[in-house]
């Protein structure tokens, strides 16, 4: 069983939620940056990013060139002449681009506007890209759950992360947070539904339940719908003025990690009808 491909593509959702995440915090819960310097846990957990989305392409391309057998001579035909290849360019100067700027302290704008390119990057590759008939909504469904994902989870991580060190996010801090994930928890469902009907809507049923896809799918949405649970009490711990049980975030962080697993190894897999 080959389980190159969705460790490389984990790798690189990994590194995607945390920079979606750490630019949506800088910008958009701005009492985040109130501490002078990061955790050391979040600044080691930005460089492993950084290293993440630069090993994560050139992985991918590898893997593809030994796919097709291609020589290192054919390379550039393949970037140049296919669909995979002029989706994977945008992919590798986006991931380059946030690799650079996670890590630099007082990035905020940049890192959003390089991450979101990130996310727009990944929503024309995998399945999105195979979609002939809808296109433009496919990958913008893509999309926007890259977005989602990453302002959510990725900025949750960080936010666990910070706890770790002798400066333990405030209730303010998490309330600034919560607004944020609020917001992205429904577009993370909503894409979510998008994706999944452009993916397997004229599926039936049956075809659907017997297929590794629509296993891992529904693996993955009863997984996400248990984050969203345990987010739901913690948001209201927030909203009373308490901070978060750790203990809980930990086990949101945790599930969400899963369903990233299968999420990568999902998109490897053929949608029933295909």
């Amino acid at each position: 069983m080959d389980v190159a491909a969705p460790l490389i593509r984990l790798l690189l959702y990994g590194g995607a939620a945390l920079a979606i995440g750490r630019g949506t915090l800088t910008v958009f819960a701005r009492e985040v940056n109130d501490a002078p310097t990061d955790p050391r846990a979040v600044r080691v957990s930005l460089w492993l990013a950084a290293l993440a989305l630069v090993v994560a392409p050139l992985a991918l391309l590898l893997l593809q060139q030994q796919a097709l057998e291609l020589t290192m001579a054919e390379l550039p035909g393949l970037l140049r002449d296919t669909t995979w290849g002029r989706g994977w360019v945008p992919l590798a100067m986006s991931c380059v681009l946030s690799a650079i700027l996670l890590p630099m302290p007082r990035t905020r704008s940049w890192l959003l506007l390089a991450a979101l390119g990130l996310a727009v990057a990944m929503g024309g590759l995998g399945h999105a890209a195979a979609d002939d008939q809808w296109p433009f909504a496919s990958r913008v469904f893509d999309a926007l759950h890259v977005v989602g994902v990453g302002a959510w989870i990725g900025g949750l991580v960080l936010m666990l992360l910070a706890g770790a060190g002798d400066a333990v996010p405030s209730a303010t801090v998490w309330r600034a947070f919560s607004r944020t994930a609020t917001v992205m928890a429904p577009v993370v469902l909503l894409s979510g539904v998008g994706s999944t009907w452009r993916r397997v809507g004229g599926s039936a049923p049956m075809a659907i339940l017997a297929s590794d896809y629509g296993k891992l799918l529904l693996l993955k949405v009863a997984l996400a719908m248990a984050v969203m649970a345990m987010g739901f009490t913690q948001r209201r711990r927030i909203a009373a003025g308490q901070t978060p049980s750790r203990t809980v975030v930990l086990r949101e962080v945790l599930l969400a990690a899963v369903v990233l697993g299968a999420t990568a190894w999902m998109t490897g897999t053929e949608p029933p009808g295909e």
